[in-house]
Order: C-alpha cells, then sequence, then structure tokens
C-alpha cells in the first residue's frame, strides 16, 4: 500500500540484532543492501556458519569465499562468538593468519570450530589463551602437520575436538588446565619430536585427571617404539582422561600401555563403556581393560585388519577370567570375519561373561568367511547368560536373532 511505513525497519537496534541471530550468516549479511537503516547490523550477528559451498560457488571458489569472510571478519565492529567455517579448498597461510588473528582478539569468543582441509602452517602462536573459548575444533587434514601450542590455557573450554594436529610432550599436563572438559576428540595425533625438552615426569598426584570429562577418543598414527618420553606422554594422557564415562581408544595405545606398565596402570572406575580396535595379537590387552574397568557395561571390539589365530593358552584364560568377574551388559563387535580363531574367541565370552543381556554381531560384508555354516555354529555356542539375545547382522541384508535356544531368520 502506498504511503504504509517500514514498521520492523523503525525497530531498536537490539531487536532487528536479535532478529538477525535467527538466520543464516549469508542471508544476515545480505540484509545490509536493504536500506541504509541495515547497512551495518549484520556486523553485530554473534554466531558465523559458513562453508565454502553455502554461498554459490560453482567455478572460482576460493577468492569469492575469502572475499566473504574478510568481509565478516576483519570488519573493526564485528561482534562474532560463535565461528564455524570450513572449506575442502587449498586457503593461503596470510589470509588464514589474518582471520585467524582477528577471531583471537574477540574478548567474548566462545566457540570456534574451522575445518580447512588444505591449509598449512596454522598460527599456533595466537592459540594460547582465551579465557571465554567453551568450544574448540580444529581439522586441518589428517596429516597437515601442524603443531598445537606447547603452552595453552582454556579454563572454560567444554569441548576440544583436534585432528590431525604434532603435539608436543607435554601436552596432557597442559589439558589438565582445562579442568571443565567434557568431551575430548584428539585423531591422527603425532609426537612433536622437537619438543622432547618439554617432557615433564608422570605426575602421581590422583587429582590430577579431567574429573568432568564424559567422553574421549584417542586415535594415534604414531607408531610408539619404547622410548621414556613416548611412555610418559601415554601414561599421562591416559591418567588425564581416566574418570571418563565412553572411551575411544585405538587398542595401539592399551596394548603399548598394557606391556609398559602391565601392574602399576590406574584404574577406570567410571567407565561405562569403551571401543577398542582388535587383532590376534591385542587379546591380552582386551582382558587388560576388562580388568581395569570394574563398572564397564557396555563393550564395542572392531577388527582392526587381519584377526589371525591365538595360540596363548595363558593370555586367554587371563581373558576368561576378566570376563567372568566384569559386569558387561552388552558386547558389539563390528567388521569381524568368521573364521575359528574369532569363534573362539567368541566362545570364550559367551561362556565366561554371566550378565550379558545383549549380544550384537556385525560381519565384514559380503566375505567368503561368513557363511551359513559358520553361522550356524556361531548360533550354537553356549552361552553362560541364558537370556542374553545374539544380533547377527551382516551388510548385504541378512539378520539373524537368537532367543535362548530357539531362534530365526528374516530379511529386513
Amino acid at each position: 500500500m502506498e504511503g504504509e511505513r517500514d514498521r520492523i525497519s523503525d525497530l531498536p537496534d537490539s531487536l532487528l540484532e536479535h532478529i538477525l541471530t535467527f538466520l543464516p550468516t549469508k542471508y544476515a549479511v545480505r540484509t545490509g543492501v536493504l536500506s541504509k537503516r541495515w547497512k551495518d547490523l549484520w556486523v553485530s550477528h554473534p554466531y558465523l556458519s559458513l562453508r565454502d559451498d553455502e554461498i554459490g560457488i560453482q567455478t572460482v571458489k576460493v577468492p569469492k569465499f575469502m572475499n566473504f569472510l574478510n568481509k565478516i571478519l576483519l570488519h573493526p565492529q564485528a561482534k562474532v562468538k560463535k565461528i564455524q567455517l570450513s572449506s575442502q579448498e587449498r586457503l593461503e597461510s596470510p589470509e588464514f593468519i589474518r582471520w585467524f588473528q582477528a577471531v583471537m582478539m574477540k574478548d567474548d569468543l566462545e566457540e570456534l570450530d574451522i575445518g580447512f582441509r588444505k591449509i598449512y602452517h596454522t598460527p599456533q602462536s595466537y592459540l594460547t589463551v582465551c579465557n571465554t573459548l567453551v568450544i574448540l575444533k580444529l581439522d586441518f587434514g589428517a596429516f597437515s602437520g601442524n603443531k598445537f601450542p606447547k603452552s595453552f590455557c582454556f579454563p572454560n573450554l567444554k569441548t576440544m575436538h583436534l585432528n590431525g594436529f604434532l603435539l608436543a610432550y607435554n601436552f596432557a599436563n597442559q589439558l589438565l588446565q582445562c579442568q571443565n572438559l567434557e568431551s575430548l576428540i584428539i585423531r591422527n595425533y603425532i609426537l612433536d619430536v622437537m619438543s622432547h625438552g618439554l617432557v615433564l615426569n608422570d605426575y602421581d598426584d590422583q587429582n590430577e585427571v579431567l574429573s568432568n570429562l564424559s567422553n574421549a577418543q584417542m586415535d594415534s598414527c604414531y607408531g610408539f617404539h619404547g622410548d621414556v618420553s613416548d611412555r610418559s606422554f601415554l601414561k599421562n594422557m591416559i591418567k588425564a582422561v581416566s574418570k571418563a564415562k565412553d572411551l575411544d581408544l585405538s587398542l595401539s595405545i592399551i596394548e603399548y600401555l598394557y606391556r609398559v606398565f602391565p601392574d602399576d596402570m590406574l584404574r577406570f572406575n567410571n567407565l561405562k563403556h569403551i571401543k577398542l580396535y582388535l587383532q590376534s595379537s591385542h587379546v591380552g590387552a582386551l582382558g587388560f581393560i576388562l580388568q581395569k574397568a570394574p563398572n564397564l557395561e557396555s563393550l564395542h571390539i572392531e577388527s582392526d585388519g587381519p584377526y589371525g589365530s591365538v595360540h596363548d593358552a595363558l593370555m586367554l584364560e587371563q581373558l576368561r577370567s576378566s570376563c567372568s568377574s566384569a559386569n558387561l551388559k552388552v558386547i558389539r563387535m563390528t567388521k569381524f570375519i568368521l573364521e575359528d580363531p574369532v569363534l573362539e574367541l567368541v566362545q570364550l565370552i559367551f561362556g565366561s561373561a554371566g550378565s550379558l543381556e545383549d549380544i550384537v554381531i556385525e560381519l565384514d560384508a559380503q566375505h567368503e568367511m561368513n557363511n551359513f555354516l559358520q553361522c550356524q555354529k556361531l548360533l550354537k555356542l553356549p552361552r553362560l547368560s541364558e537370556d542374553s539375545v545374539l544380533h547377527l547382522k551382516w551388510e548385504f541384508g541378512y539378520s539373524h536373532h537368537y532367543f535362548g535356544h530357539s531362534h530365526s531368520y528374516y530379511h529386513p
């Protein structure tokens, strides 16, 4: 209607800025073309979430993406609290450093979630102290070679997810300054051999743990060689996460600690669920973790390469003893092949774990060893817990359930 007033534009800045928080970043920025009234309101948008494919880039991706971020991150009046950026394109270090420096200078930054898969030499010197940071997620690719700061302090941090970083040997000790940490994921890390001078002695204080930690994941592509620095790093890291209720650990880490520290390894009294990766040589470590986690209820075992045969009778007997004293209610086994050594392992677990309620076995897809004969052998294995239910699954469509002494087949 002619002469009708723009009542929305007449609203106070605080209300308009609040309205903008409900818009995706790219649309909030576009409101600046509506009128002079709207021109710089988007600058106060506290949440920045952007991927390079969200702004319609089809051919010349990097320049347009970079110009867009320059306009937002380098604006002198920007008040961004939460930043989520990701790109699959290669970004040169100078541009990234400008953004990163601008971001870390924010007085009230709460979330930093950055995933640039093709960037090198990140400006770690800016990522050292931030009292307001709550979420930190950095992913620059599994083999980026970027170093995480040797010294850092994030007292209010609750989530830390890192992928592909070089970690200093004192990383665990620095991590203890993040006592509010609840979720920790460190994937594809490598130890920084240039930080040997930062190796600290194993700490023995029982309070030197992340007491609020709920879940932790450690997955290393590093080959441990028995060096005293390696042992101290791993022992300190495992102790730091020992209060977690949910652990996802590459079994090579547990196996290494099991062999190096078989007697003085601490206990995981809070642990309810753990995921481990298994080969035949790791069976001893499996029994080890069951002994050290007396309240464990859920165990996820994933096959990590060819299983092979288990010949150590003493190791199997120790595993049997560990299973019989465990309080396991759920066991999930994934990516397994039903060869005889695997059936031997499953038979041992079935016959000694008396509190099992659910057993889920997901077989390696379409492997020739996973035939009906082997499945029949598995279904007939005796179990100490008569009320437990066995779910046998494999990806090409068959799923079998075994209830007590009867079984049924169906096609999903």
